[in-house]
């Protein structure tokens, strides 16, 4: 029988930087996943980062975050492909505004701080997009990155250090001795460990309840298009949150685009859908004129991960079998917080320590009233 110091279960980024950043402090790591490494949201997103939250805890996360990102490219050796080219939001209500502005004092004292557009700074700034709003709030700390080469990266690197990761061996069993989880069972075979660490995105709540645990994380499945490439025009990466749809421009000019407000709960077959279409299209054409022509190369359909408060979960509860713990639940954010929150667990999971970053996102924080609400979702 395998026996190892810690297994993780899922092969995203939040996986697979756990797994990283566990092997590189010397433990012994095996990788479940249960399709192919990168296999759900970690290959169905737009590859934004951002420092910008409403909550201080995640801004102060990925303030953080944003600096484990920038290291990715020595630490792993392939290219994550990195530009800040900042994020711009349009900006149509007066309450959101006024909002915006409260935020910027607080985004200022932890120096992240943005800028106001108005509608002749926008002409200059961003000429193709066509202003409908008040202001325009341009985070230029914020950018891009490329999800596959982030996944490639930490797979490379686990490979160079002998980690297995064992693609189509899903989690279906744990074994409990003595309230503790000594061992779990994939494709008929047991493999033991000290702990176990679930990263499974949107199928974390499944897997935690093999044994036992309840966990509020629910799949909320989304639409994403990119389009033919074309000659740059359009550098931040552009949310109007009037008209609910967002656009950023690949380095290869291709567009990625989606309408922020279409969503459906529940573990919805992949599949694309034409109605989305449509209304990606009439949205686009309004916020970007000079689009009206251009193809649309394929779309594809994802899960975010949703939990309660729109927060990531990480570590463990007293009420759970001992030797279980999680990384999940980013609602959304998981590509841009995945490498931080892999390094943060490993080291409590190792160490002991619970980092003051990783503190306000315990699973016990939802019964104990100390939720960290997140309303920035696009």
């Amino acid at each position: 029988m395998d026996v190892f110091d810690a297994v993780v279960i899922g092969a995203g980024v939040a996986g697979l930087s756990t797994a990283y950043n566990l092997a590189k402090a010397g433990a012994k790591v095996l990788v479940l996943e249960k399709g192919y490494a990168g296999s759900g949201s970690s290959t169905r997103n737009a590859s934004g980062f951002r420092v910008h939250f409403n909550s201080t805890e995640n801004t102060r996360f990925m303030i953080e975050g944003k600096k484990h990102l920038k290291r990715l490219s020595s630490e792993t050796g392939i290219n994550s492909m990195m530009i800040e080219d900042g994020y711009l939001w349009i900006v149509h209500d007066e309450e959101m505004v006024r909002q915006f502005r409260r935020l910027s004092a607080t985004w200022s004292v932890l120096g992240v701080g943005v800028k106001f557009l108005d509608d002749q700074e926008m002409r200059e700034f961003a000429p193709a997009v066509s202003m409908t709003g008040l202001v325009g709030v341009y985070g230029p700390q914020d950018g891009t990155f490329h999800h596959d080469a982030v996944t490639m990266g930490y797979q490379k690197a686990l490979a160079e250090m002998g980690v297995s990761v064992r693609e189509f061996s899903p989690a279906t069993e744990f074994i409990t001795t003595s309230s503790r989880v000594v061992a779990v069972r994939s494709n008929s075979k047991e493999f033991r460990a000290e702990n176990f660490i679930v990263a499974a995105g949107a199928f974390s709540a499944s897997v935690c309840a093999l044994c036992g645990i309840t966990l509020p994380v629910i799949p909320e499945r989304r639409e994403l298009g990119v389009t033919e490439p074309v000659k740059h025009f359009l550098k931040p990466f552009v949310f109007d949150l009037g008209l609910q749809v967002y656009a950023v421009q690949g380095i290869r000019g291709e567009v990625r685009c989606s309408p922020t407000d279409i969503k459906q709960n529940g573990f919805i077959p992949y599949s694309s859908t034409y109605n989305w279409t449509m209304i990606l299209a009439q949205r686009l054409v309004r916020l970007l004129p000079r689009m009206r022509n251009m193809c649309l190369n394929r779309q594809w359909s994802g899960y975010y991960e949703v939990t309660p408060d729109y927060s990531h979960i990480m570590g463990s509860s007293n009420d759970w079998p001992e030797g279980i713990h999680v990384v999940t639940g980013f609602s959304g954010h998981g590509m841009m917080m995945g490498p931080l929150a892999g390094a943060l667990i490993a080291d409590h999971v190792l160490n002991h320590r619970l980092s003051e970053l990783m503190r306000p996102y315990s699973p016990d924080r939802f019964k104990e009233g100390k939720t960290v609400d997140e309303s920035m979702v696009f």
